[in-house]
């Protein structure tokens, strides 16, 4: 049956040009399997959005091939107006136009434009059945029922209203703003939502999951109050609560298990139903179990059909989550169990490394970052006029090691909303941690890949071309290493710095010092944050009213010396995880006597060439147990994009 994507890659298909220059305002090549199919039809696709860059690009990589048919090249920019592209490039190249009223003529394009793409498979099949006009209103009534299955006219309880908000926050389902709007304004005006803060809750995961768990935490203690010996299941405070509704505690039991809401604790368990066993701990060692076994079963699902980065992404936040619940135990037969996880998911998480990651560097930043250099860019196009920014980044931190700092400013009042990131191959702090403040390909700042002296030059000139003078821009680095003073933040030093970036090295340190393998690395960062270091650095951004954001250029992962290499002056730069070569006969040599894996990556300079250590092993002594990063393990690659939010009623 014919697709959305189908229509998109036929107009590419058999193209006679090497050339082509793609305007699509609409955003319809922002998807991984589309651009993947471009790429079997031996297209290098690169979205066209710093003319600078692009242009050094094309002359030095690109140009003589394409003039010789040796290449056939795609340039799309989301810009609408085609002369964008440069004179001559329109002059050798042919211009094709994507609209996404040719795809939906019956729809809204105002309504289409805003709903996500990955929804466009229902909504090509709804579109085919739709009889209405082409009207906003028309359309977008039609689009919730039949491409969300909302039935805003059935939702008139409360039972019906937390199970379309935990099927949507679950699921990590961000509705569209538009559709939304459209459910706030249904929902907000029944008489039996007085009171609840329906769009905050429909608008906001971190909300919702904190308004959740007061509501569980009261019902909880309401029963607990009750007369002991009275059935509650038979008790009015019961049976009139959702929670007892058995679709919401399903879906209830599933958050309670993977951290998104935390336990009661409690000593008394004689009268709760079974079904409330999963969010009251009474036996912690029963808990953690349950917990450990309902991670591992829901890990092993999922990777069976991962397909897009996003659900990686989902992986690996449920592998933290895992992780560091079995570190907590300190129990040797779960950490064998976690081992053999973690080697099967990097399996195939190294597979589709090796097609999809590609794809990743040719999608754009909005409406979220797919990888570390989209980060900045991504501020500056939702920085308001006067807001302050500030982004730290905490050098090499882990997802694991996310969940902890997590659990720890939760419980000081803070909240979030998560997403998670790609760093760059190879997953070093010179590339990636340079991509971020540069919002650039590595390529783009080849001349000092290898170091970090050019980052706050990088950083201020990237906002200084989104409009901002340098003098509204800092920059700092060396954070953590001593005892918090807020007279040491450059943030605070001058009172017109409107975005501050900052590097908080201390975790990479751990890292590079845990003799101890993970465990130490984590029982350090505990004790790091227990000089509330990073809650006073979060606290007085917040009163100096900055939105923050929080990110790491890469993570770590734990591995075994498979023995020292020695090459000598032949290699350009060693890392434990990685090696890199500017010779191209010197590192094919050194992919085929030793055992890694050849990185020659999209993005990357021309000369710039890695061999990966494989998962679990890293290139020094033998049986030597290090914990690092440069490598392509989904615990090095996966990194959290984290906005820190006022809590509950904040």
């Amino acid at each position: 049956m014919k697709t959305w994507r189908d229509e998109i890659v036929q107009k590419f298909v058999n193209q006679p040009y090497s050339l082509l220059l793609v305007n699509d305002p609409d955003f319809l090549l922002n998807d991984e399997e589309i651009l993947q199919r471009l790429r079997e039809n031996e297209y290098e696709v690169i979205h066209f959005n710093d003319s600078i860059f692009i242009r050094y690009l094309y002359e030095s990589q690109f140009r003589e091939k394409v003039e010789q048919n040796q290449l056939k090249l795609l340039f799309f920019s989301n810009d609408e107006n085609y002369t964008y592209f440069p004179y001559d490039f329109l002059q050798h190249g042919y211009h094709i136009e994507l609209k996404i009223s040719e795809l939906f003529p019956k729809f809204s394009p105002g309504i289409v434009k805003q709903l996500d793409k990955e929804d466009f498979d229902v909504l090509y099949t709804a579109h085919k059945q739709y009889q209405g006009s082409s009207s906003d209103k028309e359309t977008l009534e039609y689009i919730v029922k039949h491409v969300y299955k909302i039935v805003h006219e059935l939702i008139d309880s409360e039972v019906e209203l937390y199970k379309l908000l935990l099927s949507v926050h679950y699921a990590k389902k961000q509705l569209p703003s538009i559709v939304q709007q459209f459910l706030i304004e249904k929902l907000s005006g029944k008489n039996v939502f007085e009171g609840i803060p329906i769009k905050r809750l429909l608008t906001s995961s971190s909300y919702f999951f904190q308004y959740i768990e007061k509501q569980w935490t009261t019902f909880v203690h309401q029963l607990l109050d009750l007369q002991e010996g009275s059935v509650l299941e038979e008790t009015p405070l019961y049976l009139a609560h959702p929670f007892s509704n058995p679709d919401v505690r399903r879906l209830m039991n599933d958050l309670f298990a993977e951290g998104y809401i935390r336990k009661i604790k409690t000593n008394v368990s004689y009268s709760f139903p079974t079904w409330m066993k999963y969010g009251v701990e009474v036996d912690e060692d029963g808990s953690l179990q349950e917990k450990i076994r309902h991670l591992h079963e829901k890990i092993m699902e999922q990777i069976t059909s991962a397909s897009r980065y996003k659900d990686w992404i989902n992986i690996m936040e449920l592998m933290a989550e895992y992780k560091c619940t079995v570190l907590d135990t300190n129990k040797q037969e779960y950490e064998r169990e976690v081992s053999a996880l973690f080697r099967k998911v990097n399996e195939m998480f190294e597979k589709w490394m090796m097609e999809g990651y590609r794809s990743l560097t040719s999608l754009p930043p909005v409406p979220k970052p797919k990888m570390v250099h989209h980060i900045v860019q991504f501020l500056a196009s939702k920085r308001g006029q006067n807001e302050k920014i500030a982004l730290l980044v905490l050098d090499g931190m882990s997802y694991v090691q996310w969940k902890k700092i997590k659990y720890y400013l939760t419980n000081k009042g803070f909240s979030f909303e998560e997403n998670g990131v790609f760093s760059w191959v190879p997953t070093l702090t010179s590339v990636s941690r340079q991509a971020i403040f540069a919002g650039n390909f590595p390529s783009a700042f080849s001349q000092s890949i290898g170091t970090t002296a050019k980052e706050e030059n990088y950083w201020k000139t990237f906002w200084e071309n989104s409009g901002l003078l340098k003098q509204y821009v800092s920059y700092q680095k060396g954070l953590g290493k001593e005892a918090y003073k807020k007279e040491g933040i450059a943030a605070f030093k001058r009172p017109n710095v409107k975005v501050y970036g900052a590097v908080i090295d201390i975790i990479d340190q751990f890292i590079h010092g845990a003799v101890q393998g993970e465990k130490s690395l984590m029982s350090e960062l505990q004790l790091w944050l227990n000089t509330d270091y990073l809650m006073q650095l979060l606290t007085d951004l917040h009163r100096e009213k900055f939105t923050i954001y929080i990110t790491s250029d890469h993570g770590n992962t734990e591995s075994v010396g498979i023995g020292r290499i020695s090459e000598g002056v032949l290699v350009e730069q060693k890392g434990e995880r990685v090696r890199v070569y500017t010779d191209t006969i010197l590192f094919k040599d050194a992919a085929e006597k030793i055992d890694g894996i050849p990185w020659t990556g999209v993005g990357l300079p021309e000369d710039y060439h890695a061999l990966l250590a494989q998962y679990g092993q890293a290139f020094v002594n033998k049986n030597e147990r290090i914990v690092s990063h440069g490598s392509i393990s989904i615990e090095e690659v996966i990194v959290p994009f984290v906005k820190v939010i006022p809590s509950l009623g904040g």
